[in-house]
């Protein structure tokens, strides 16, 4: 289950997770991977036969028609570069939701004026709103594999917003 770290170190509350996810728009819930999944998922990198096997075992969203995989692995010749940009503050005009399949990430976000850090896993299922500042870093183990659903492909660029990373 996805987890919120302040700035000062402290892990917020299950409750107090639920009442920022509010006031900013997130959602965070938990939706589990398939088990059936689990030795593509295994893979470092996925061809685009596997990256389909993954998108086809998971049940399409009628609202966010546009979708792909995204994998971040220490194999991916462009991995530093692909999480280099993904750690620059930035916004979109469309919702950010992603699905974490295996691997882990850290999206962070300004909560009352000072950055937070939520810390996503396997299972966790984040949306965060069109135009909520915020960027998003890979763990130590430098690998992430999750699904990106979108209403509109327009909606997947980012606007840099110029936040010191």
């Amino acid at each position: 289950m996805a987890t919120l770290l302040f700035a000062d170190g402290r892990e917020a509350t299950a409750a107090e997770i639920e009442t920022i996810a509010r006031a900013h728009r997130i959602v965070v819930e938990h939706r589990p991977v398939p088990t059936a999944l689990a030795e593509t998922l295994a893979r470092p990198l996925l061809d685009d036969t596997a990256a389909a096997t993954v998108l086809d075992a998971l049940p399409p969203r009628p609202e966010f028609p546009s979708r792909d995989l995204i994998v971040l692995h220490p194999e991916r010749p462009d991995n530093e570069q692909l999480a280099t940009k993904f750690e620059n503050w930035h916004r979109h005009a469309g919702d950010e939701i992603r699905h974490i399949l295996d691997g882990a990430g850290i999206f962070g976000v300004i909560v009352d004026g000072q950055r937070a850090d939520l810390h996503v896993g396997p299972g966790d299922f984040i949306v965060v709103p069109a135009g909520l500042e915020h960027n998003f870093r890979l763990t130590a183990a430098h690998r992430i594999k999750a699904v990106r659903y979108l209403s509109d492909a327009t909606g997947w660029a980012a606007e840099f917003t110029g936040r010191a990373a």
